[in-house]
């Protein structure tokens, strides 16, 4: 019968990143946004202790920045420093973000952290009471990019008790991310690990359970691409069978809430709504930014977002918020949603100009989507309004372009047809 083994599994840290946000922040809780990635971290490294695991893992991008900042850098030593003195082994592999040549002045860590430190598949073995139970692979990258597919080169060493990958990267299927490392589910199935670890993805997936495939997402959400809970698996093998824990980290979330707004006729009922929205997130008990989309059927809200309305209330609704507490919920942004009087999955069946259209928009990727935008985003007289645009503000105004263009050719076509 194998030892049993129990770790924790994590991945993208991304400490000391950025928040980007919509509107103005009050400094006490602009602090609490950036420290809340050192906050998940220490979060992470209790969980190691309070659980008494063997070891912890960390599948790339701890940092956000090649160049990774020393307060970031002094904040990780400590915390492994912590598990040292509890006995934990950390192993490391970095990925797109913390690429091993983009560090200049990387800091010495303790002598329990084990760090993959080139593209080369190798591995590290742990020892339990002097035993060698796993054997854990893995690789770092070194430049930014890394388009070789990469799990071809995981192959089993030795008769240890449990082989477990660690592999930052993507399914080569995925349309939403930048596919690095790429590989199918088949091919990891393939490989003969008894668990895989990957990281890069930051919504959490299992995409397997036999053999465990999965990707544990971010520890702590920076945008409101990255929703909802974030944190680590705690997992544990023992008779053979493998277990694994959603613990969560972060230190707020953040969420969206949708709000029917066609009984509106006074803007002085935007805030029955706005306190609406926030009570759909108020069983979360944690922290919130907030995006609250309105969704109507008349124009009422687009005047009154033209006309300042909403922000106000916005400023007014969000001015209650204690944001000194462990339990705000802070309004970050409010999207309209006017209903288009046109169905979009049947007018792409349509063979006229407008479904010939949307199917040309669909079937773009989004490096090609990328590729066409690139004159608009650097160009010299538009560079400073669209260079700190988040992905998720392009990809928001990228649909109202939709919207308006369907809109425009649809009217086109029925004065045609009139």
């Amino acid at each position: 019968m194998r030892d049993s083994i129990r770790f924790i599994h994590s991945a993208d840290l991304h400490i000391d990143s950025l928040f980007k946000t919509k509107g103005h922040l009050p400094q006490e809780l602009l602090e609490q946004l950036r420290a809340s990635t050192f906050e998940a971290f220490d979060r992470l490294i209790d969980a190691c202790i309070q659980h008494q695991v063997d070891f912890l893992i960390i599948t790339g991008d701890l940092y956000n920045e090649e160049i990774r900042s020393l307060k970031a850098q002094v904040h990780l030593r400590r915390g492994f420093e912590r598990l040292q003195k509890n006995g934990i082994s950390v192993y490391i592999s970095y990925g797109n973000h913390d690429f091993v040549k983009g560090s200049k002045h990387p800091i010495e860590l303790p002598n329990n952290v084990h760090i993959f430190t080139s593209e080369h598949v190798s591995y590290f073995p742990f020892k339990k009471n002097g035993i060698v139970v796993a054997h854990i692979y893995g690789f770092s990258y070194e430049t930014r990019e890394v388009k070789e597919r990469k799990v071809a080169s995981y192959k089993r060493v030795g008769e240890a008790a449990y082989h477990i990958g660690m592999l930052h990267g993507s399914v080569e299927t995925n349309t939403e991310h930048d596919v690095y490392a790429p590989f199918s589910i088949e091919e990891l199935k393939n490989q003969g690990m008894d668990y895989w670890a990957l990281g890069h993805i930051h919504k959490r997936e299992v995409l397997s359970e036999d053999p465990p495939i999965i990707y544990p997402g971010n520890i702590q959400g920076r945008s409101r691409k990255e929703a909802g809970e974030k944190g680590c698996y705690l997992v544990e093998n023992a008779q053979g069978t493998w277990n694994h824990t959603f613990l969560p980290l972060h230190s707020f979330t953040y969420e969206t809430a949708i709000v029917e707004c066609g009984h509106l006729n006074s803007p002085d009922q935007l805030e029955k709504a706005l306190e609406e929205a926030k009570k759909r997130v108020e069983a979360n008990y944690t922290s919130t930014m907030l995006t609250i989309t309105l969704r109507t059927d008349h124009s009422n809200l687009r005047e009154w977002k033209l006309t300042g309305y909403i922000d106000e209330w916005v400023e007014i609704v969000n001015a209650t918020e204690d944001t000194g507490s462990n339990e705000w919920i802070w309004i970050d942004d409010v999207k309209i949603i006017d209903r288009p009087q046109w169905n979009e999955t049947e007018l792409l069946k349509g063979h006229h100009f407008t479904g010939e259209l949307l199917r040309s928009i669909q079937s773009l990727g989004k490096k090609e989507m990328e590729d066409w935008l690139d004159p608009l985003f650097t160009h010299r007289k538009m560079y400073k309004y669209v260079q700190s645009l988040t992905d998720v503000e392009k990809e928001d105004a990228l649909e109202e372009a939709k919207r308006m263009m369907v809109e425009h050719f649809m009217s086109g076509e029925k004065r045609q047809g009139s």
